[in-house]
């Protein structure tokens, strides 16, 4: 478990499908800068008991064990990790995000990790502001990073250094 200010990180298993079930298949909770990636109780079960090498993929919970969202650290060819997350809509503008992000950056530092990266969509103010908080750098603007729903959405990434 990785504790934060404000939240700590478990990580994801068997016992939380219901809760992925559920956000997952909710647009607001992908909101209007990802797709939807409608997911049933069959694929999930197949899905979550698989080992993921250079993969983290932790339930964001409060103190009191309510959960509040989702945060992955992604192994890169270069050794850096590229985190991403997701906080469900009641849980939104409470600082949970930013926590969660500090402390599974901080723990990647801690595992000697030397680079962590993010996109965002440029519009996605709340996700970019999470990585401006942080000390994340923006190094690069991609034209049509993701296609949603038939229109090509653009992202910028971020980056932090250790040290």
């Amino acid at each position: 478990m990785i504790k934060g200010q404000r939240i700590h990180l478990r990580p994801f298993g068997i016992e939380d499908t219901d809760f992925l079930l559920k956000w997952e298949n909710d647009s607001g909770y992908s909101g209007e800068f990802e797709p939807l990636e409608p997911v049933t109780l069959e694929e999930l079960e197949k899905w979550l008991p698989k080992e993921k090498p250079g993969q983290l993929w932790y339930i964001i919970e409060t103190p009191a064990g309510e959960k509040v969202g989702q945060i992955v650290g992604r192994l890169q060819d270069d050794g850096s990790y590229q985190i991403g997350y997701r906080v469900i809509p009641p849980a939104r503008g409470m600082g949970y995000c930013t926590d969660a992000a500090k402390a599974l950056v901080d723990h990647l530092f801690t595992i000697g990790v030397e680079r962590v990266t993010a996109e965002a969509n440029p519009r996605n103010v709340p996700s970019r502001k999470v990585l401006e908080k942080l000390g994340f750098r923006e190094i690069e603007y991609k034209e049509k990073a993701l296609e949603l729903n038939g229109v090509w959405l653009d992202g910028v990434v971020y980056e932090l250094r250790r040290g």
